[in-house]
Order: C-alpha cells, then sequence, then structure tokens
C-alpha cells in the first residue's frame, strides 16, 4: 500500500507505460528494446517496470537541448 492507502501497482503494460507518460507506445517498445527502461515479459506482453520507467523520465533534461545550444551561441555571438 501506498501513503495514500492505494495499492501500488508493480507493472506497467505498454499502453500504461505511455499515457504515465505521455510518450508513444512506439517509443516505449523502443525504449524496452534497446535496455534503457527494464521490462519482464508474460508471454508477449511486456511488463515495464514502473520504477525504471521513472527513473528514466527524471534522467531526461529538464529544458530542450537546442534552447541552451542557442543562448550558447548567442552569448559568444
Amino acid at each position: 500500500m501506498q501513503a495514500d492507502g492505494l495499492p501500488h501497482q508493480i507493472s506497467y503494460n505498454v499502453r500504461q507505460a505511455a499515457a504515465a507518460t505521455g510518450m508513444s507506445e512506439w517509443t516505449i517498445r523502443k525504449l524496452v528494446r534497446e535496455n534503457q527502461i527494464a521490462a519482464r515479459y508474460l508471454g508477449s506482453q511486456i511488463l515495464i517496470d514502473p520504477e525504471s520507467l521513472a527513473q528514466f523520465f527524471r534522467s531526461l533534461p529538464s529544458e530542450r537541448q537546442v534552447e541552451r545550444e542557442c543562448a550558447a551561441n548567442r552569448r559568444t555571438a
């Protein structure tokens, strides 16, 4: 149980992971294939570890790389 009394979800399917992150199902499958997020398999169904998904999400940059590069170029020009 979580602190709010709700049961803790121990895995997401691809559709749930996509909905939780705002990413496409294709992107979620690609991240699993590239071992960037942890998954297990039940037959052909992909079961994604929520903590691994959250860890990947937290590792993403907080601002767009392009914006930082443009700002850096403006400072040097």
